[in-house]
């Protein structure tokens, strides 16, 4: 075999090796039971069209504690798309928000990493917002959830769409009743990670050495070392002996 040959099939090989990590899939292969696994999550716009007087998203378990799986990182946006009147119009969003929560009777305070509107009481006027996210998902649950609650009066639209694709993460409706609601949503970790998403520092690095490796195979290195350890043999074999 000629070292053209060998060099041929080296790059080959080599490309080969290389194909598979860029195609890398992303999916996250979840399983109860293990140790809790945070990984940051792609950039998220969470959207809300209502016509209660007020609702929000609750990234968080009731005791403020994260068991759900999911919560925020940062925002890095926030605002109303339409419906904004007057100064009793307000936006929350962030982590550990203060809010009421009735049990058994009683008023108290809770905390937790949400998305809420509040528009006045029985001022059902329809309005849209919307909040730039970084999440941070749990990967060792095979589901998370979150809470939506909203007013007793009026439809309300949450929505989780992803900023890098544009594409619907995940969506659900409450409608009024005449009462307050508190529903609890489960959804897949996986969608909060765009499939066949490359790993940015991997795909680098073995592109650096398929670079590294294809410039060196273009210099005729092992041949030079062959000739080398010939010509030493030979000048031994050459020299008189005493």
């Amino acid at each position: 075999m000629t070292f053209g040959s060998r060099r041929t099939i080296l790059c080959l090989l080599l490309i080969a090796l290389t194909i598979p990590i860029i195609s890398t899939d992303c999916s996250l292969p979840a399983v109860t039971g293990q140790a809790t696994q945070w990984r940051e999550a792609e950039p998220v716009r969470v959207i809300s069209q209502s016509t209660a007087d007020w609702g929000r998203i609750l990234f968080d378990d009731l005791n403020g504690t994260n068991t759900n799986g999911l919560r925020i990182r940062s925002v890095q946006g926030s605002g109303w798309i339409s419906g904004f009147q007057d100064f009793d119009d307000i936006l929350d969003v962030g982590r550990k928000i203060p809010w009421p929560d009735e049990v058994y009777g009683q008023i108290v305070v809770r905390h937790g990493d949400m998305v809420a509107f509040f528009k006045g009481l029985r001022d059902f006027h329809p309005s849209e917002i919307y909040a730039d996210l970084l999440l941070d998902v749990d990967v060792s649950q095979s589901q998370v959830y979150v809470w939506l609650m909203s007013g007793g009066n009026g439809t309300t639209t949450f929505e989780i769409t992803s900023l890098a694709t544009g594409g619907t993460i995940w969506r659900d409706i409450i409608v009024g009743n005449g009462v307050t609601q508190q529903v609890r949503r489960v959804m897949s970790p996986q969608g909060f990670f765009h499939a066949g998403r490359s790993e940015n520092f991997f795909v680098i690095a073995w592109l650096s050495i398929a670079i590294i490796v294809v410039i060196l195979l273009n210099f005729p290195v092992l041949e030079l070392l062959r000739r080398g350890i010939r010509n030493v043999k030979r000048n031994r074999k050459q020299r008189p002996r005493r």
